[in-house]
């Protein structure tokens, strides 16, 4: 008697739980753009952890050739001038369905002019030349997918880091979702080739639906994005006998908000953080948002 006095208010709770989650609208999110319509969205992916961040080096790379050191001035120049191009750059991003329930994506870099700097040297100039010469012939696109209506990935042939930021941006679940429910993106945002030894590796890949709601004449689909990749281990090499102490993680985290009835999202506001240390060292911390024009 006395377990049944103890269980029964557990139990109510849980029915009752399981009746409100019940009643929870379920809603699929489609994207919907008109004939002819161009859908614009400022794309932000800046840094905002400047203290903390690292540039590139791929030292750890020339030690499994056998190199000393990869330093070179010509090459620490041109590094730091495209990281001051592309912490310059206005970056927009063009939906359109040109296809029947298809929607295409570009990402457009809108300052096609390289900055200049103080470095006059032959080289630094001929990179600046080649990247003002590349960015003209592709119209500043510096990438391109296609989604289906539903949200899903149409793209399948998309290098996998563009196909990452199609998915983290703009893939949506496909099917009919209500508060509470998980899912999981089309991201793999580490790769490491054959010479990689693995003896520790994590991945957490969810995106949750946090609230349904009203907000005027929109309801409004708010998300929550958790995605942590970890992967650590060695790196041998043909070229010396001993291996390389690797690891590398990558963070996305975002709450987005998308209106069924305008078929697009209101807003999404995120941070991307990537670390590594070995075979490469590096370390930044991005904040990635879109802003509808």
């Amino acid at each position: 008697m006395k377990l049944l006095k103890l269980f029964l208010p557990l139990a109510v709770s849980l029915f009752s739980l399981s009746v409100i989650a019940q009643q929870s609208p379920a809603v699929k999110m489609m994207w919907k753009l008109k004939p002819n319509e161009v859908l614009v969205y400022k794309t932000q992916m800046d840094e905002v952890d400047q203290e903390h961040q690292k540039m590139l080096n791929l030292n750890g790379m020339a030690k499994l050739m056998g190199m000393d050191s990869l330093k070179n001035h010509d090459a620490d120049q041109m590094m730091k001038d495209l990281n001051q191009q592309l912490a310059a750059s206005n970056f927009e991003t063009t939906l359109t369905e040109k296809r029947k329930g298809i929607i295409d994506i570009s990402l457009v870099m809108k300052n096609n002019e390289v900055n200049s700097s103080k470095t006059t040297d032959s080289v630094s100039q001929g990179f600046k030349e080649i990247q003002r010469e590349v960015l003209k012939a592709s119209g500043g696109v510096m990438l391109r997918g296609a989604i289906y209506e539903d949200g899903s990935i149409e793209s399948f042939y998309t290098k996998p880091d563009q196909k990452n930021l199609i998915a983290l941006f703009f893939e949506l679940p496909s099917r009919f979702v209500k508060v509470g429910d998980k899912w999981s993106l089309s991201v793999n945002l580490i790769s490491m080739d054959q010479n990689f030894i693995c003896d520790s590796s994590f991945k957490k890949n969810e995106v949750s639906v946090v609230s349904i709601g009203k907000k005027g004449n929109d309801t409004i689909v708010t998300l929550k994005y958790d995605i942590k990749e970890y992967a650590g281990g060695k790196f041998n090499s043909p070229f010396v006998n001993q291996p390389l102490p690797t690891w590398m993680k990558m963070s996305a985290e975002a709450v987005a908000q998308f209106s069924l009835e305008q078929g697009r999202w209101v807003s999404y506001n995120g941070i991307m953080s990537i670390a590594a240390e070995g075979i490469m060292t590096y370390q930044t911390t991005k904040k990635l948002s879109l802003l509808p024009k």
